[in-house]
């Protein structure tokens, strides 16, 4: 091998130093002149050679018949002499006269020789009679050069053996273009350089040889093969350089130019600018060189996309730290981009919960064809891994799957799955992923996940979770005290929508400031959720608590939060429980506070209520009830779908319906919102979702038509699972339900509360061709800000705007600008509870354009023609 590389530089130096040659495309047309040439001179040696051979076969059979007919001659012309001869012999016996030596001339006769008489008549030939009268064998004989016609030994006639010759004569023979030479031997001859025939002509004693010079017939084919060949060639060689130049030396080099031209773009534009494509065509070397050339770039472009990624998620890291989702979105859809996935799945687990406290699918997953159920088992394997770090790779067909479980902390994972087509996530690949996914895990560390709240500072959720089970522990053991303060601030939600989030979390940040300036050294603080605090009173009995909360509730609402311009009154509910008065554990002395702060709450909010323990026996045995009425209802399937009508404003025309869920009690039916709540509580609102969904497709297969717009009601459970929507959709397609008529309804108290879950439940649905509507939107934690965050299609109007509008001057100021936003961001507006037509006609005048209530009819069993 080094040696034929050696070989190829010496050529190619001397070409290019020598020759001047640089070109590869002038390289290719020398060699191939070369070669040509060489070509040329082999092929006109060979044809050559074959010519003359058959050349010289022809020309030998040619010679024998030659030779055969001019014997033929001779002997014709012989024998015309011999009766030229016996005419003179005749008229000497006759006459006895002398021959005429004219006559004898004429008839070519030399001389006669008489043997009877001894004598020669005419002309004497000087030759012995004893030489010629040996020869009796033969009637003619040459001697000298003399040719004796032997007449029985009687009479010789003498023939100048140059009256016979002409016959010989080479030019009057068909091979005279070969110079052949014929002559007339008493003995055979051979010649080296010649070929020869020879013929013993009949009655003599000599040969008529016929020779040609093999010399004569090497020059002659060489001359005519050269010119045939160097015609042939010529043309064939103008005709090759022709087509090399016109057509050839394009598809000959055009690979060359290619990946001269694709390297030259890439060193100029950059490795994502170009790509080496040659493969795909052929399987030549030069396929083969730009295979490897394409492998390569797609190396060093996945490596420098793998270390984009990885420093775009450290960047991103500071900038999206307060948006987990976003962040978790970016990430997936980078990762699809590197890896060339067909989508990829990222959930963070919650250990406690035993489920995805929230989950994100890349732009790539929602587009796919993906089956749900992969993910599932996927997440499922995962969460029974024990290991903190855990790699599983499987194969489903075509399909190659790898998930990654990664810890962040004690109460999460992290879970990530990638689906890839035909072709297996590679370890290179799973290097850029760890160091993906350890950017994500400090991030979420970052995001209210450590032992401190990052905003507060103080404790959070799982760090005071951890403290009160411990100290519930310590005081049962010493037999101390031990009480909890529950404490949410009122209408929070409305600061957020009103100020915006930075004002909201400085007024966070203060109401926790106030609230430690108000406890123990030994107490802990804790923000529990939002707006939620919770205060740990470790040797506390309950009547110091509610001092406590009672102080804290006034230190709070006398406080005046002056921040930036604005000056804000808070207030704050809060409930108190302590152990042995409302339990014996840490979840049943929350609970206990828990169901003080909600009746707080619908006391009118800025009060402290601890409840007594009848009074938490009574509400809880109060929603016993409601839940063993539920589970009755599901056992006994008695809950059904009822389909209220929804008409278009302009024409009054039913466009749809909103379909309610409704329970038969014997001869009654139970309007949902007297179970709803109870059904959430204590997770019942799941089925009950689903089955409204199923019985509703089942009676839509039965219909004729279906209506434009269907809307269901969806519970936060449900929209907390990617798999319920999918689930929906597999149902509506199996009963070929047009995905386009359906519309997924949530209130907007969830959509605010659940924002991170629900950007991603909404994108889900709608790649999925499913709308989606923001219910109950008007009041309570209204901001237009909220349609810019949701890509909705509808907007549903809380019934407390829509009633009596048309006497209500603000109301009317308010539906017409929400109406007004809708209309430039392209979203529809639908109004509840219309029960008059005068609130109808406002409503149209203000631009709404779906209206639904008791004006149009009350929900049914069935739909209203």
């Amino acid at each position: 091998m080094r040696k034929k590389i050696n070989n190829w530089i010496r050529f190619n130096q001397f070409l290019e130093k020598y020759l001047k040659i640089r070109s590869y495309g002038q390289k290719v047309v020398l060699v191939l002149t070369i070669l040509f040439l060489v070509s040329f001179f082999l092929v006109n040696f060979i044809s050559a050679y074959l010519s003359y051979e058959k050349e010289l076969k022809h020309t030998t059979m040619n010679l024998q018949s030659e030779v055969e007919i001019k014997s033929q001659q001779l002997l014709s012309k012989i024998k015309s002499i011999e009766d030229n001869g016996k005419i003179l012999i005749a008229s000497y016996r006759q006459e006895k006269i002398q021959f005429n030596l004219p006559l004898m001339k004429k008839f070519r006769v030399y001389g006669i020789y008489d043997a009877e008489e001894g004598k020669f008549l005419g002309r004497k030939v000087n030759i012995p009679p004893a030489e010629f009268k040996k020869n009796t064998q033969a009637k003619y004989s040459l001697l000298g050069d003399f040719l004796v016609i032997n007449l029985s030994n009687l009479f010789y006639i003498f023939v100048k053996k140059s009256h016979i010759e002409d016959i010989l004569d080479p030019k009057k023979s068909l091979l005279a273009p070969y110079e052949p030479v014929f002559m007339l031997e008493v003995v055979p001859k051979e010649y080296r350089s010649f070929i020869c025939h020879q013929r013993n002509v009949k009655n003599s004693n000599f040969y008529l040889i016929g020779c040609i010079e093999k010399s004569t017939i090497i020059s002659k084919q060489v001359r005519a093969s050269l010119v045939e060949n160097i015609t042939v060639f010529s043309t064939f060689f103008i005709l090759a350089f022709l087509l090399y130049n016109t057509l050839f030396k394009n598809i000959l080099l055009f690979p060359i130019f290619k990946l001269k031209e694709d390297i030259e773009k890439m060193n100029r534009e950059g490795l994502e600018s170009v790509q080496f494509t040659l493969q795909n065509y052929g399987e030549d070397e030069f396929a083969q060189i730009s295979k490897v050339l394409e492998e390569t770039r797609q190396k060093i472009l996945k490596h420098q996309k793998g270390m984009a990624l990885v420093l775009q998620t450290t960047s991103k890291m500071i900038s999206m730290t307060n948006d987990i989702h976003r962040f978790s979105l970016f990430t997936v859809d980078k990762l699809d981009e590197l890896l060339n996935a067909e989508g990829t799945v990222l959930c963070l687990f919650s250990k406690l919960d035993g489920r995805c406290a929230f989950k994100v699918h890349s732009d790539r997953y929602l587009s796919s064809s993906i089956p749900p159920v992969l993910e599932k088992n996927q997440f499922l394997k995962l969460s029974q891994v024990q290991e903190k770090n855990y790699e599983l790779r499987e194969r489903e067909d075509f399909r190659y799957i790898v998930s990654v479980k990664k810890d962040v902390n004690d109460e999460f994972s992290l879970f990530i799955t990638i689906f890839k087509r035909d072709e297996p996530v590679s370890d290179e690949d799973l290097s850029y992923l760890n160091m993906v996914l350890s950017h994500l895990v400090y991030s979420i560390n970052l995001l209210n996940l450590a032992t401190y709240d990052p905003l507060t500072r103080l404790y959070n959720r799982r760090a005071i979770v951890q403290y009160a089970e411990k100290e519930v522990e310590r005081s049962k053991r010493y037999n101390h005290p031990f009480s909890i303060i529950l404490l949410d601030i009122d209408d929070f939600k409305a600061i957020n929508d009103t100020y915006g989030h930075t004002i909201g979390d400085i007024v966070l940040k203060k109401i926790a400031e106030l609230i430690t300036e108000e406890v123990r050294d030994v107490d802990r603080v804790g923000r529990y959720g939002g707006e939620e605090f919770i205060i740990m009173l470790p040797e506390t009995d309950t009547r110091s608590a509610v001092i406590l909360a009672e102080r804290i509730r006034r230190r709070i609402s006398d406080y005046k939060f002056e921040i930036n311009d604005y000056v804000l009154t808070i207030t704050v509910s809060s409930g108190v429980a302590g152990l042995g008065t409302h339990g014996d554990t840490f979840e049943e002395i929350l609970q206990a506070a828990d169901l003080a702060l909600y009746q707080a709450k619908r006391k009118g909010k800025n009060q402290v209520i601890m409840l007594a323990k009848e009074e938490i026996a009574q509400i809880l045995k109060e929603e016993f009830q409601s839940k063993n009425f539920l589970e009755r209802a599901l056992q006994e399937d008695r809950i059904i779908p009822h389909f209220q009508p929804i008409v278009d404003v302009n024409t009054g025309e039913i466009v749809g319906y909103e379909i309610l869920a409704r329970i038969i009690e014997g001869d009654k039916i139970i309007p949902a919102y007297r179970f709803i709540s109870t059904s959430i509580k204590f997770g019942i609102v799941l089925k009950i979702d689903e089955i409204i969904q199923r019985k509703t497709i089942e009676f839509l297969t039965k219909q004729k038509k279906i209506p434009q717009m269907l809307f269901f009601n969806l519970s936060r459970p449900y929209i907390q699972d990617i798999h319920h929507i999918s689930k929906f959709v597999e149902l509506l397609e199996k009963n070929n339900i047009p995905k386009k008529h359906i519309i997924l309804e949530i209130t907007e108290e969830e959509a605010i509360s659940e924002i991170t879950v629900v950007k991603e439940a909404i994108r889900i649905a709608k790649s999925r061709g499913i709308r989606f509507a923001l219910d109950d939107f008007g009041v309570g934690y209204s901001t237009f800000s909220y349609i810019k965050h949701f890509d909705i299609d509808i907007i549903k109007l809380d019934g407390s705007l829509v009633k009596n509008i048309d006497k209500d001057l603000d109301n009317q100021i308010i539906v017409g600008g929400i109406a007004y936003i809708c209309q430039k961001k392209g979203i529809k507006l639908l109004a509840e509870m219309v029960e008059t037509k005068e609130e109808l006609e406002t409503l149209k005048k203000l631009g709404v354009s779906y209206a639904q209530g008791f004006l149009f009819g009350r929900a049914s069993s069935r739909f209203v023609h």
